[in-house]
């Protein structure tokens, strides 16, 4: 007997046809074996023969499908789980399985090509404008009233801050509030790429660390009044007006730090 989603011989999800033996993964025939390996895994999940959950066979049972190494199994592994398409989870019920969705993949992504030089901040800065723009309209159409008064709620909690808040803790607190607006929006995709370049702001700040603006919560109420009445044209000009002088205060101190 064998518990849902484990590997057996009776239900192998490795097989498309058991009794046919076409199988889902082939020996290695070139290439570097664990990278033959991820593409297969891949595409399992993609052809929806994996599915979250699912536990990959034994490291030993995966070298001799695969006729490879358990080197080149456990760096495959590895290299899936920097991904995040699998888990390890130890224990006698343990193993590797297919996780969940995990949006935090895509953030570390363009993180990484930031921090490579392959995206610019001007590039970033416009698709940060244009995808804003379009949460906004999405927004003003989906919101509920618990969305907006979420977003009041932040405003009033930031402006009645007691004490100063210390530089990271200031930037993932002030950013807050369009991760709000981005989850009003009802859009799962929107959420995770706001989120993504939202990351890259606050790095970007805590890095450069300019001045705090000083009427952020003015604009905000400003921005949200207009939310309410569905007016995105107002909404989105006040927002990018904000964005448009957030930028330009993080470039000046990023050319004054690369001219030191």
């Amino acid at each position: 007997m064998t518990t849902a989603n484990s590997f057996s011989t009776e239900n192998n999800p490795f097989q498309t046809a058991a009794n046919t033996g076409n199988n889902l993964f082939t020996k290695v025939r070139t290439r570097r074996g664990f990278e033959y390996i991820t593409e297969q895994v891949r595409d399992a999940v993609a052809s929806g023969h994996l599915t979250p959950g699912s536990k990959l066979p034994a490291e030993r049972d995966m070298a001799e499908m695969f006729g490879i190494s358990r080197q080149s199994v456990r760096e495959a592994l590895r290299g899936l789980e920097m991904s995040g398409l699998v888990e390890s989870r130890p224990g006698v019920t343990g193993g590797v399985f297919i996780r969940e969705g995990d949006p935090s993949v895509v953030t570390r992504a363009v993180n990484d090509l930031v921090s490579l030089g392959a995206l610019s901040s001007e590039s970033l800065f416009e698709a940060r404008v244009m995808l804003t723009t379009d949460v906004i309209r999405l927004a003003a159409i989906r919101a509920t009233e618990e969305d907006l008064q979420k977003m009041e709620d932040d405003i009033v909690a930031f402006d009645q801050q007691a004490t100063p808040i210390p530089g990271e803790q200031r930037t993932v607190r002030v950013t807050n509030f369009y991760s709000l607006l981005a989850a009003a929006s009802h859009n799962e995709v929107l959420v995770m790429l706001m989120n993504s370049l939202t990351e890259i702001v606050q790095a970007r700040l805590n890095k450069f660390g300019p001045d705090p603006l000083t009427d952020v919560t003015r604009m905000r109420r400003r921005f949200v009044k207009h939310l309410r009445a569905g007016d995105v044209d107002k909404a989105s000009s006040d927002m990018e007006a904000h964005l448009k002088r957030v930028e330009n205060r993080l470039a000046e101190k990023e050319k004054k730090a690369l001219a030191n």
